[in-house]
């Protein structure tokens, strides 16, 4: 989000802003009737009625826009709720009982299963809180012998996506081919979980891409890593346990935000990374 409008945002969300906005206007229109009744020249006193009344509409907009944006929060409580309940029962189908899968090729058929209705729900999130159509991705990261990382498409929120035609291709990761992986993984110096963000991919300086016409699929991002930190390995090339990425695009700009909509995408990375820990039998678990 610009900064102008993001202080557009402050000032019109502000209490006062009504308020002052409410008093301004009633105001003006009594000063204005006041020198319509005695015949005085009503210039100063139309402008004002029209500026206050402007003011006035602008922060009434702007409450009907909190109160369907607040509308769509509530909603997507609901949603949330399901995503859990994917996790829940397929841990419980894998391991619960006294028969728990541990053939890795069954346990990942039923991870790209669950992972692929995630992605549906998260998109169903995304789609109304920002009123747009969006597209959920889940990448997965592979180390070459060579030491050369690479990322690629695990999952969609809609299957047989035109992305993936002919093939779903590999991206560089760390070689400054793809912007945007490279900066979700880096470490923050503030208080913001790492991440990449765009509110329009076409203004970013020095934004790379290795997907052709990349802003024919997508114009604004949020990517975060879905990953662990490593006790112990704190400060080397091993802090980070990486499994891969989960992105959010649409083609609208300035829609989606770096506020509470990186925070929905970074807890529910979390929630990936610990089911998926669990699938690929990264986690043991001792019971006596």
């Amino acid at each position: 989000m610009k900064l102008v409008t993001k202080h557009a945002h402050a000032l019109s969300g502000n209490p006062w802003f009504i308020i002052i906005g409410t008093i301004s206007s009633i105001s003006a229109f009594l000063w204005y009737m006041y020198d319509k009744a005695l015949n005085y020249p009503t210039v100063l006193s139309g402008i004002y009625l029209f500026a206050s009344v402007s003011i006035l509409l602008v922060g009434v907009i702007y409450s009907i826009k909190v109160r369907s944006e607040n509308y769509a929060l509530r909603k997507i409580a609901e949603t949330f709720n399901e995503i859990n309940h994917i996790y829940r029962d397929t841990l419980r189908e894998m391991f619960g009982g006294d028969d728990p899968v541990t053939n890795p090729v069954d346990l990942l058929v039923e991870e790209e299963r669950a992972l692929r209705s995630v992605c549906q729900r998260v998109e169903n999130i995304f789609s109304r809180v920002i009123n747009r159509d969006c597209m959920v991705t889940i990448k997965l990261n592979v180390k070459e012998d060579d030491g050369r990382y690479f990322t690629y498409t695990y999952v969609r929120s809609l299957d047989n996506s035109k992305r993936d035609k002919p093939i779903r291709r590999r991206y560089e990761v760390g070689t400054g081919a793809n912007t945007g992986f490279d900066v979700a993984i880096q470490k923050r110096v503030d208080s913001n979980p790492s991440h990449f963000y765009s509110p329009d991919l076409t203004k970013e300086h020095g934004y790379s891409n290795e997907r052709q016409h990349f802003e024919k699929c997508y114009r604004s991002t949020i990517v975060v890593p879905i990953r662990g930190v490593n006790k112990g390995m704190e400060g080397t090339d091993l802090e980070f346990d990486m499994i891969g990425y989960l992105c959010v695009d649409t083609k609208s700009t300035h829609r989606l935000n770096d506020g509470y909509h990186l925070q929905m995408m970074s807890s529910l990375a979390v929630q990936m990374y610990n089911f998926m820990s669990l699938m690929r039998g990264r986690y043991t678990v001792f019971v006596e």
